[in-house]
This record gives structure tokens, C-alpha cells and sequence, in this order.
């Protein structure tokens, strides 16, 4: 049924133009630096591609005029190349660069040729393949990185790539076709390479390099001229390409990848003056290479590509459903050409397992060295993209961005949450004003030392960190116990996480690439700036925030008002809800202001520094107001406070987190703000003694725990006058662990701000403390040894940074305590940062939005429950900022409904909610952000809605009935089974996450319309009190629209009494486990018997059964159903159109008039 999850499955079908996914047809070459393409033997003239805007086009004359730029070009091996290539200073005059340029890519390629063409007879590939039996040939140390890299892929593709292909080449190249003897020769596993060098075992075997020696030289070229002192490289030879630096115009490279001929123009060569069309235009960062094998320069015969298939020994057979071209991305150009070639050789038909291939090559056990691809059929045509995870596609978000009115948008906070969500606003074409109360934006962010955590980025794939939400999610859950961490915020910090380190990277600039692993953390993801040159630290919170200010300037319509003070939100209600409407604040001279605007967003962080008489901290936390912080005067709860006082819901107020390692000053141990010790001093190997000098916990714990065995175990700070603070601890470091942290940074400590001691040996160690020396000896002996088990059966760490012994010489020690750090509590946010309220009434929801104020960073609750892992700060500033920003941005539609127009609409997924036991087993609700968060759907109860996406080149269908209502705003709510009785489109629904998008369209449907003044329903005009529901196979999710809608109306209305009206609905199945949602009937059953009943029809019961067996009959609708039909009447069938025709005919026959049954199947409206 369509309406219940069944999906549509369309081989290839090119979306119109609103869906594509990518940039298909249509694109000449000057939109691009260069062109990706297989590559051929010269046969007619070279010309050079243009840059990629007449601007563009410009810059480069101009440098070129002014020696700032040279472009090389010419052949190489029958193959064309350009070079383009940027000097730096301290290369000399431009015609000087441009000759060193011209050496190295002369000799780069000379060398290629020696070494690698099999085409020349002295060459060393040459040697290789007229060796001896028992022979051995000792590579260069280019051969040998040639050959290793060929070995590796060769084992790690399953014999898809191969090296040793030449025989079966010129087989098929002198008019052969398949031959098992000549395949038998064709084989890497004749080849023997190990550290002595390389021998044949079968004389017939030879070696082709030429695809891999391109890629190597390119690799050579690009890395030679960087060395050299080019700034800025674009390295193109035969459509393989590499770039170093960046574009002229400051941006990354950009490569066309052109579209390949159709079958017929296969060998007939290009026409001249003929324009390229590019599939797509895809960036190089800096290091980056593009390879690209096609199916239509190099042809062996009529039919068959030049790519050859080492598995089976034969040539791939050009058709419409073949892979036509292949085009990798990664680091290495010899890697990504050998990878797209065994792509093209093992896809098949619609270039699936192609696909299949390249994404063995996606993660961290093998540092994730494909970046990018894209696998082109023309049938369709099929075009498969690498689809990053939780991201949205990019013309669907240019799409969205055209659906709005410029906004004006006011952020209360500057700090990386502020900043974040200013920067997205402004992106979406937002005016944004931001209030800061301090002289200088940064607040608690810019003091941030720990580093921001994240799953699945390349910094931890290049480093071999195999992580993912999964364990992201469940370290989060486990800090969190005791408090409240809502699952679609958690599953959005997680799935966002890694887009949001690569915005850092890419769009601030921040060099996120150093990794350590935290307290509390089963992988090693918190991301940090490396030190500098002389091993300095570099404070990761300053940095970004550095960079953050840098990007805010940036942007002309972002207006910064610091020294500047909130003092209320302006609200009005609007159609019975709240809506927020701007802001009066204290400007610089201390004048009220008031300031209008289209929405707000609160990022005035937590309340750790509101220790006073009436303060959050009094209200809510009474025991800490004493308690020392490490948290700027700043930060008194602003936000939190006027959300307050206009209903907002307040969470967590009473989890504050302690931080386990704030240092104590010796000279001042009373003063009430505290420099932190960074979570590193521990993430480095620092252990924690008592005044005996013993360990006494998990230093890597949840800071919660750290903190409480601190307080529970060791001794109050005692002054020699007698005052007491609080208990405390020694935070010692040998020689390894300071390393690790980072010298210069611990010289600041100890140095400069006297907060470290340096002793040497146990026995300094022992007379600082004031300890026996035997029991510091004997700690460090037992810790030695747990670090040698990898286990500490006394704390039971798994996790050792850093190994002490008691022959250690060197040691630096601080006293630290735990002390007030973040606040875990604030307003209620939703997933996508809307701040929530109390909703006043439904049957349906306890809380509903704040119409234009969101929320993020430290001012928000309900995402780290009872206690904040460590590196999450920092990263809930990024993705729930952004996501604030961009929402608040988008506020003014320029349609108050999103789907009720018929055509195509790209929306976002918002979370993923498993409701096994809430409708039963294998479903899930998919919440889809509409454009605006006030807008509505525009659909009535009833109707459904289509969703497309592509999957594998194909496109995907599915038909769903909304379970929100039509007034909710914002979003839509669909009901999906997720097995494989959903459908082909369960298969593109559950490979989604919070932020990937797809397409949407409204459908038809029963259209049943709600009447406010008496909260009456009508159908064609004519009032409805009656609905009877028909539902067949895994038809019902119709049903719990309906009737969900139904009911919670009549919670407000007259209509109470089941002798008036009401919802009563059968369901048939095959068996017992093709029902589904019938839990959310039970539920609604429960709460209201007399309206609303349900009866089951199985075809094949199960034992015990007591309800219907067979099919839907007239009897059973007379007795479960509204009978006899009445003029208030209703009945609305969903089911397999099979279904529907047969109870069509039933009701005809039952005397049922036409116009009060509805038929999905009989809706013109129904398909997309």
C-alpha cells in the first residue's frame, strides 16, 4: 500500500531538475579549474580549460602577466599535461620559477618514463618482465613504492586490481578475445616481492605500471614543487590531478568531472569546438588528488573498454548499465587511479558494487584514503556520489535558501555558540545583531582546554581511530545518568559532530588534526590544535575562538554591540501562542534600548559564576554557592533567566559539574575563581595522590567520579592558622606525561604562575607531599605493573597514557580540588535548538515551541544529563549554534505551508525515534524539519506524502501518511515500518541521519478538514462524526493519523459520547507478524474506550488466537464497522489495491454510498 511504507523502485530515473543531487548535464568546462577524464594518446589539440568565473579567468591573467603564476604544458608519454603552479618569495624572478617549475616536472616525468613504461625496452619495468625463472630484481625506491602499493591493493580489492595485466591487454589489443591461458599468466601471485626484491615464478607474466606510474608522478610533481617553495600547485596530466595550496582567488580547486560520450560516439572521437558537460564539480583541498577511468578513450574492439577485469580475464563489455567512468578522490593520485580503475572492473551492472568497492576503502583501518567518488552508467542515467553521513545535500540546501525572506536576527552571546550561530544565520542571508556584555567576545569558550570531541572525522581515520556514534552516544548516555540527556539531541551532537570539526577545519580555518582521549571516552576523538613549532601548546578554546572572531568580521552583515546588556525579551501571542519578537537591552552608556527584530537566539552560557543572594545557583544548588569556580564573572545565567520569565521549560538546574583538577594556589588557596587544569594533565598520564601518597582512582573517570572520590577521600586544605577549604588532591607528572602534555605549556603552570612544583626522584617526591618515601615507591611499583597488565584491579583503568615507575627521576606536582564548572541545566531545547514551553493542551505533546527564540551552548538543558563528558562543550556550541543560526535565519517564509503545492520540496531529517513498543515491532517515527520553523504542512488529515531519494544511482519512492497534525509547525512526522516489508525505500530511510535530506511531496488523500468553532470534522463539506478505517497488510499507518487527529479534537470539543461518534477500524493481515502499530491503538484504546475500538483478521492466526480468521467479509464490517452508513458517516480504506477493490465492491453491495468511502487506490492524486 502506499500509503503504508510500500516503495517505488525506478532504475536510474534522472529527478527533474528541483531534486538533483548534484549537478548533472548542463555544466561547460569553465566552470571548473580543470576537467577529470580518462585519458587517451594525443589525437587532436590540446586545449586549455578555462577558470571558473570570468573573474576567476582574470586573476589568473593577471598573476600570469605579473610572474605570480605560470602555467606549464605540453605531452608527457603521448598523454597531454598542464601544470599550474604559484611561487613563492623566495624563488627569485618569474622567469626563474617558471624554469625550476618546468625542471622538476620535466624530470619528475623523464624519471616516470625510465622506471616505469613498459613501452621502453631499458626501462625497470622492462627488466622486471623479462627476469628470469629464480631471478631477482632489486627495485629502485620509486619501484619499490610502486610495487608495494600495487601488492597492497591488489590483496585489499580481492584481486580486482592487478598489476600483472599486460599479457591479457595485448591479447585483447591484437584482436583476441577471452582465454583462460593467457588469464592463468595474468596474476600478481606470479610475481614474489619481499625485501630481498622482485622475481617472476611464470615467464609468460608481465607487469603494467603505466596507470599507477601516472599517479605516482603526479604525487612526485606536486610534492617536489611544494618542496621547492611553489605555494600553490594544480598538477593535471591526462585528467589525473593534485593540488597543493589554494586557488588564486583563496578558494579550493574545483574539477569538472566530464560527462562520458554516449555509446554510439564511443570512438568516434571529439568534436571539434564541442563544449564538455560535467557530472559534477568537485573541490580539491589542499593534498588532494582526483583520478578518473572511463570506458571511452581506449577501446579493445567494438564492444569492449580497455579496462580488463583481472578475476575473471576478460575485457568489461561497454552497455548502457556498464560503469562508464569511475572518478576517485584521495590523497594519493597513484592510490585514487588504481582505485578508480578496479572500481570500473568490478561494478557490473548500474556500477553497484563499484560502490561496494570504494567504500571498503571509507574508514579508519586503512586511514581512510578514499575521500570522495563518483560512479557514472548511462542508463538512467545512474550517478553514484559518496554521501557523507548527517549532511545535507548541497542543492537542496541552495533550494531551501531560495524559500525564505531575509531575516533580521538578534544573538545574545559572542561567544563559540554566539559565533556559530551568527556565521550560519548570516550564510542564510541573514542581517545578525550580537549582544555582548563584555568588552570582548570569547566568554568560557575562549578559557576551553580540553579540545571538542567528535566521531567519524578523517582526522581520526588518517590517525587509525575506529569510532562512531554508536560509542559516542553511549559514552554520552553513561556521563549523562542522573539527569536529562534527550535522545534526539544526543543522536544530533553525535551525527553532526564530525561536520561540525570539518567547518571548523575548512570554513574557520581552525587546524583541528592533533587527537588525545579523555576521561569517560571509549575512543580516542577529542580533537585539539597542535602545538607550535618550539612545542608550545596552543590553547584549543582561544584558538577557535581566535578564528571564529576572525570569520564574524568577515561577514558585512554581521553587527557586533559589545559592552552591551539585555535586559528582557519582547514577546506578543500570536493565534494563542507565544512569539518573540525582540529584545530591550542596555546599550554601552547604559541607555535602554529596544530592538525589533524577526527572531533571537539566547547563547549567554551557564550560571557557574551566580553565587549571590537571589541567584541560579542560591535557587537551585544552594550547597554550592560557596564553592570555588573556574568560570568567568560573566557567567550569571543571563539567558536562562528571561527564557524564564517568559514560560520557557527549565532542566537539570540542580546538575552543576564539578571539575575534578582546578589548581590551588599556595599563595592564595581562598580565592574563589580558579585557574583549570586542563582535562590533558590526566589525558597525558598525570595521576592523582592523596596526602599519603597513594592513588585512589580511575584518573581517566567521568569527571563526576574523579571528583566525588576527591571529596570523599582526601583531606581538607588546612592553612597553618587553622582554616580549612575543601579537600584536595596532588596531580603529579613524570617525565613522559609532561611531554605528552607539553612542556612549555607546564612551564607557564609552574613558571610563571607558580601553580606546579618540579622535585626530583621518589624522595622529592615524598618530602613535598609529606608522605614515607616507601609509599610512593610502592605506588608507583603497582602502577608500573597495572600498566604492564593493562588493568588496574585496584581503580580498574584500562587506559595508560603514561607509564611510571619508581625509578623516575624528574616530577612536577600541583594541588588541585574540584570546583564549580558547567552547568548541565537550562531552557528545554528542541534537537534543532527551538527553546520549549508548556504546552497548554493535546492529547498528543507535553511541550511545544517558543514561536522565533532558540538557544544553544551552556544556557541549554537536557543534553548532557547529570554530568557533561569531557569535550562536549565546545562541540554542542558548534552544532546546536549552527543549527540555531540557520533555523532562526529561515524564520520568514515566503509560504506559510511547505508540501500542499505538488511539487518536489527538499527537507532535512531531524532525529530518528525507534518506537518498537510504542507501535509495535520494526517502526520508527522520521521527524523531517519543514523550511520555517512556523511553517505548517498545508496537508489535511489523511492526506499522505511522497518521499524520493537516490540510492546506488536509482530512485527511491515510498508513500507515508503523516502522525503530526496539521497545525503543528515546523515539522513533519512520519510513521515507517523499517524491515523489509516497508519497501525498497526502508533501504534509503535507515541509511539517513539527523541532517541528510531528500525530497518531499504532498499527495492526495481523504482530506478530511477540522472545523475550530466546534471542533467538527468535514469531508467534501459534509460533517463527519463516524469514522470506520479499513486497513489491509501493512496498510494502518493511515489509521493512527486519523484517529489520533480525530480524538485529540474532541478532547476540546462537545463530541464525547460514542453513541454520536467516534473511530472504529478493522485491520486484516496475512499473520500475526505483519501487524504493526497496533500498540498505539492499544494506547489510545486505553485512554478512551468509548471512542474508539479496533478488530484484527488474521489469514494464518496463531494458536490461541480469539479475533478475526480469513479475509474482511460484509459481516465483519457490519460488526466492527459504523452500519448502517448514516449521513455523518465515513470510511476510509488503505491497504494492497487489491484489498481496496475487493472491499470497494463489498461496500457498493452493503448499500454504502459512493461519496462515504474513500479508496487510496482509486486517488488520482495518489501517485507521484
Amino acid at each position: 500500500s502506499f500509503c503504508s511504507c510500500l516503495g517505488v523502485f525506478q532504475l536510474g530515473n534522472r529527478p527533474p531538475p528541483t531534486q538533483q543531487p548534484f549537478a548533472l548535464r548542463g555544466q561547460p568546462t569553465h566552470m571548473a579549474d580543470g576537467t577529470a577524464s580518462a585519458s587517451a594518446v594525443v589525437g587532436g589539440s590540446w586545449s586549455r580549460p578555462k577558470g571558473p568565473s570570468p573573474d576567476d579567468d582574470k586573476l589568473m591573467e593577471d598573476w600570469k602577466a605579473q610572474g605570480k603564476l605560470h602555467i606549464l604544458e605540453g605531452v608527457w608519454c603521448c598523454v597531454p599535461y598542464k601544470v599550474t603552479v604559484v611561487p613563492g618569495a623566495a624563488l627569485g624572478d618569474a622567469e626563474a620559477s617558471k624554469t625550476k617549475a618546468q625542471e622538476i616536472i620535466d624530470a619528475v616525468a623523464d624519471q616516470a618514463k625510465k622506471t616505469f613504461s613498459h613501452f621502453e625496452p631499458d626501462s625497470e619495468v622492462s627488466k622486471i618482465n623479462s627476469l628470469a625463472s629464480g631471478q631477482v630484481h632489486e627495485p629502485s625506491s620509486a619501484m619499490r613504492l610502486v610495487l608495494q602499493t600495487a601488492a597492497t591493493l591488489n590483496r585489499l580489492t580481492r584481486g580486482a586490481f592487478d598489476p600483472a595485466i599486460l599479457p591479457l591487454y595485448l591479447h585483447y589489443k591484437h584482436g583476441g578475445t577471452g582465454s583462460e591461458e593467457v588469464a592463468k599468466c595474468c596474476k600478481w601471485s606470479n610475481f614474489k616481492l619481499d625485501d630481498t626484491g622482485i622475481a617472476r615464478t611464470n615467464p609468460d607474466s608481465k607487469l603494467d605500471l603505466c596507470g599507477l606510474a601516472k599517479g605516482w608522478a603526479i604525487d612526485e610533481m606536486a610534492q617536489q614543487l611544494k618542496d621547492a617553495g611553489f605555494t600553490a600547485s594544480f598538477v593535471d596530466w591526462g585528467g589525473d590531478i593534485k593540488v597543493t595550496g589554494t586557488h588564486p582567488a583563496g578558494r579550493n580547486w574545483t574539477v569538472g568531472v566530464v560527462e562520458p560520450p554516449s555509446e554510439k560516439e564511443i570512438g568516434k572521437g571529439a568534436v571539434d569546438g564541442a563544449v564538455k558537460q560535467h557530472l559534477a564539480h568537485i573541490e580539491l583541498r589542499d593534498g588532494q588528488s582526483m583520478a578518473t577511468s572511463g570506458d571511452y578513450m581506449q577501446t579493445l574492439g567494438s564492444c569492449f573498454s580497455h579496462v580488463l577485469d583481472p578475476r575473471s580475464g576478460t575485457a568489461v563489455k561497454i552497455t548502457g548499465d556498464s560503469c562508464a567512468s569511475a572518478s576517485v578522490v584521495a590523497s594519493s593520485c597513484m592510490l585514487a587511479d588504481a582505485l578508480a580503475t578496479a572500481a570500473m572492473a568490478v561494478s557490473g551492472p548500474g556500477a553497484k558494487e563499484g560502490r561496494k568497492l570504494l567504500d571498503m576503502f571509507r574508514g579508519s583501518g586503512l586511514k581512510d584514503p578514499v575521500l570522495d567518488y563518483l560512479l557514472y552508467s548511462r542508463w538512467g542515467p545512474r550517478v553514484i556520489r559518496l554521501r557523507e553521513p548527517a549532511s545535507e545535500i548541497a542543492e537542496h540546501r541552495e533550494d531551501r535558501h531560495t524559500r525564505h525572506y531575509d531575516a533580521h536576527v538578534v544573538v545574545i552571546g559572542g561567544g563559540l555558540a554566539g559565533l556559530s550561530a551568527a556565521i550560519e544565520a548570516s550564510k542564510a542571508r541573514a542581517r545578525v545583531t550580537i549582544i555582548e556584555k563584555e568588552q570582548e567576545m570569547g566568554g568560557n569558550s575562549a578559557k576551553a582546554t580540553s579540545g571538542i570531541n567528535a566521531c567519524n572525522t578523517r582526522v581520526q581515520k588518517a590517525n587509525g581511530v575506529d569510532d562512531d556514534g554508536r560509542f559516542f552516544e553511549r559514552d554520552t548516555h553513561v556521563s549523562a545518568k542522573g539527569g536529562i540527556s534527550d535522545l534526539g539531541c544526543v543522536s544530533t551532537l553525535s551525527d553532526k559532530s564530525a561536520e561540525a570539526i570539518h567547518w571548523l577545519m575548512d570554513e574557520l580555518g581552525v587546524p583541528l588534526t592533533s587527537l588525545s582521549q579523555l576521561g569517560g571516552h571509549a575512543r580516542k576523538r577529542t580533537h585539539r590544535v597542535p602545538p607550535r613549532a618550539d612545542g608550545t601548546p596552543v590553547p584549543v578554546g582561544w584558538s577557535i575562538m581566535q578564528h571564529a572572531r576572525g570569520a564574524a568580521a568577515a561577514f558585512e552583515g554581521i553587527e557586533v554591540k559589545t559592552g552591551c546588556m539585555m535586559t528582557k525579551l519582547i514577546q506578543e501571542e500570536v493565534d494563542g501562542k507565544r512569539e518573540v519578537k525582540g529584545i530591550e537591552y542596555k546599550d554601552e552608556t547604559g541607555t535602554l534600548q529596544t530592538l525589533l527584530c524577526d527572531a533571537v537566539v539566547l547563547t549567554t552560557g551557564g550560571f557557574g559564576y551566580d553565587f549571590g543572594s537571589g541567584s541560579l545557583m542560591a535557587e537551585h544548588r544552594p550547597d554550592l554557592c560557596g564553592v570555588p569556580t573556574t568560570n568567568g564573572s560573566f557567567a550569571t545565567g543571563d539567558g536562562i533567566r528571561f527564557g524564564k520569565d517568559i514560560g520557557a521549560t527549565l532542566v537539570d538546574m540542580d546538575k552543576v559539574q564539578l571539575h575534578p583538577t582546578a589548581f590551588i594556589d599556595p599563595k592564595d588557596p581562598g580565592a574563589h575563581t580558579k585557574y583549570l587544569g586542563p582535562e590533558a594533565l590526566r589525558g597525558s598520564g598525570g595521576i592523582l595522590l592523596d596526602q599519603q601518597g597513594r592513588r585512589f582512582v580511575n584518573e581517566l573517570d567521568l569527571r563526576s567520579v574523579v571528583s566525588k572520590r576527591i571529596l570523599d577521600h582526601c583531606e581538607a586544605y588546612k592553612m597553618p592558622d587553622g582554616t580549612e577549604y575543601r579537600p584536595w588532591s596532588w596531580c603529579v607528572l613524570n617525565n613522559e606525561s609532561q611531554e605528552k602534555f607539553g612542556k612549555p605549556m607546564l612551564s607557564f603552570y609552574r613558571d610563571q604562575v607558580g601553580l606546579f612544583e618540579a622535585v626530583e626522584g621518589t624522595k622529592g617526591l615524598a618530602e613535598l607531599i609529606g608522605c614515607p618515601e616507601e609509599n610512593i615507591i610502592e605506588t608507583l611499583k603497582e602502577y608500573a605493573s597495572a600498566v604492564d597488565q593493562m588493568i588496574c584491579q585496584k581503580t580498574g583503568k584500562v587506559v595508560f597514557p603514561s607509564r611510571f615507575c619508581e625509578t623516575d627521576t624528574s616530577f612536577i606536582l600541583g594541588r588541585i580540588t574540584p570546583c564549580i564548572h558547567y552547568c548541565m541545566g537550562g531552557l528545554e531545547i528542541s534537537s534543532v535548538g527551538e527553546v520549549l514551553t508548556q504546552a497548554k493542551s493535546g492529547a498528543m505533546g507535553k511541550r511545544t515551541k517558543i514561536g522565533r527564540l532558540y538557544a544553544a551552548g551552556e544556557c541549554t538543558g537536557g543534553v548532557h544529563g547529570g554530568n557533561r563528558l569531557g569535550g562536549n562543550s565546545l562541540l554542542e556550541c558548534v552544532v546546536f549554534g549552527r543549527m540555531a543560526g540557520e533555523r532562526a535565519a529561515t524564520i520568514q517564509q515566503k509560504s506559510p505551508t511547505a508540501l500542499d503545492k505538488g511539487d518536489w520540496v527538499p527537507l532535512t531529517l531531524r532525529e530518528v525515534r525507534a518506537t518498537d513498543v510504542k507501535y509495535g515491532h520494526n517502526t520508527a517515527v522520521y521527524r523531517f524539519n519543514l523550511h520555517g520553523s512556523l511553517q505548517t504542512t498545508g496537508l489535511e488529515v489523511g492526506r499522505f506524502i511522497a518521499i524520493r531519494g537516490e540510492l546506488d544511482g536509482d530512485t527511491l519512492t515510498g508513500y507515508y501518511s503523516p502522525i503530526s497534525r496539521p497545525e503543528d509547525t515546523g515539522i513533519i512526522d512520519i510513521l515507517c515500518r523499517t524491515d523489509d516489508k516497508g519497501g525498497p525505500i526502508v533501504q534509503f530511510l535507515t541509511g539517513m541521519r539527523p541532517g541528510s535530506s531528500c525530497l518531499m511531496k504532498g499527495m492526495g488523500g481523504a482530506k478530511l478538514v477540522r472545523q475550530p468553532s466546534d471542533n467538527s470534522w468535514s469531508y467534501h463539506g459534509r460533517e463527519v462524526r463516524k469514522l470506520s478505517l479499513l486497513c489491509g497488510g501493512t496498510g494502518l499507518a493511515p489509521a493512527v493519523q486519523i484517529a489520533r487527529a480525530y480524538i485529540n479534537s474532541i478532547q476540546d470539543g462537545p463530541l464525547a459520547l460514542s453513541a454520536q461518534g467516534g473511530v472504529k477500524i478493522v485491520y486484516a493481515a496475512e499473520a500475526a507478524g505483519d501487524l504493526a502499530f497496533t500498540a498505539a491503538f492499544d494506547a489510545l484504546k486505553a485512554r478512551y474506550p468509548d471512542l474508539l475500538s479496533y478488530y484484527l483478521v488474521l489469514n494464518k492466526p496463531p494458536a490461541g488466537w480469539t479475533q478475526g480468521i480469513g479475509f474482511v467479509d460484509p459481516d465483519c464490517i457490519r460488526k466492527n464497522l459504523w452500519f448502517p452508513p448514516t449521513d455523518d458517516h465515513l470510511l476510509v480504506m488503505c491497504g494492497p489495491p487489491i484489498f481496496e477493490k475487493i472491499m470497494c465492491g463489498n461496500l457498493t453491495k452493503m448499500g454504502y454510498p459512493a461519496e462515504q468511502f474513500y479508496s487510496f487506490s482509486a486517488d488520482p492524486e495518489a501517485t507521484a
